[in-house]
């Protein structure tokens, strides 16, 4: 059982992750040679590969998932300081910042990930505590992904907005309030921070006066709102496109 390990899995998800971060892989075991065939800097970066068998690959993980013999293990993460990240956003005329008002569960933070990565979030700002962290569920979750991103943490979210601000982002957050515009009606800032609250209190009282605007997803109201995750992915597509992320 090797569930502490950050380890991605998957012929295509590897076979990416090796082409763009090959120094951040440790080992990648396989039960093919041949699945190794388009896979040119093994020997460069020294990745250590080790042949094994699906019975093997399976005991790697708590639950059943489709690795289809091979499997990679990653080094940990390595967060941005926030001023160096404030350092490169002065640069850049259009950017999407997200950030996560204490996210705990790990499967919601890595499809937050999932979702940022290809949605072209240029940031993302989170606490230092209180805060699920990089680990090896987010890792699977964000498919990987996680390691195409730029991430802060920071002790104080408020603070964090100010410096945004500074620099002339404008700030939403998403909540369900009768301030709340929804995301569907807003002409979105070509600096835009965006807002996820946690996934039982939303975005905490500071940190919803310290934004500019609050927003949100219009639905059946079947449930009370969205999974934070889901809420992430709608409103990052929708500032995405409106700035011409996506062109």
């Amino acid at each position: 059982m090797m569930e502490q390990l950050n380890l991605i899995y998957g012929r295509h998800a590897i076979e990416e992750f090796v082409q763009k971060h090959p120094k951040m892989i440790r080992k990648i075991w396989v039960k093919d040679f041949k699945y190794l065939e388009k896979f040119t800097s093994l020997d460069q970066f020294g990745i250590k590969v080790i042949k094994t068998t699906d019975e093997q690959l399976d005991k790697m993980f708590y639950e059943s998932v489709n690795h289809q013999g091979i499997v990679a293990e990653v080094k940990e993460y390595n967060y941005v300081p926030f001023a160096e990240a404030l350092d490169s956003l002065k640069e850049k005329a259009t950017a999407i910042v997200l950030m996560l008002d204490q996210i705990h569960d790990s499967h919601n933070f890595g499809a937050i990930l999932r979702s940022a990565s290809l949605l072209g979030v240029d940031q993302v700002v989170m606490l230092d505590r209180k805060q699920v962290s990089v680990n090896s569920t987010v890792v699977k979750t964000s498919a990987g992904t996680v390691y195409d991103l730029n991430i802060s943490k920071v002790s104080n979210l408020s603070n964090a907005i100010k410096e945004l601000q500074q620099q002339g982002f404008w700030v939403y957050s998403t909540n369900l309030n009768k301030d709340s515009v929804d995301v569907r009606k807003v002409d979105f800032a070509q600096k835009s921070v965006l807002i996820i609250g946690n996934e039982q209190k939303g975005v905490s009282e500071l940190v919803t006066k310290n934004s500019d605007m609050n927003i949100f997803i219009p639905s059946t109201k079947t449930i009370d709102s969205f999974n934070a995750s889901v809420a992430a992915a709608i409103v990052l597509f929708e500032v995405a496109n409106k700035i011409g992320k996506l062109d």
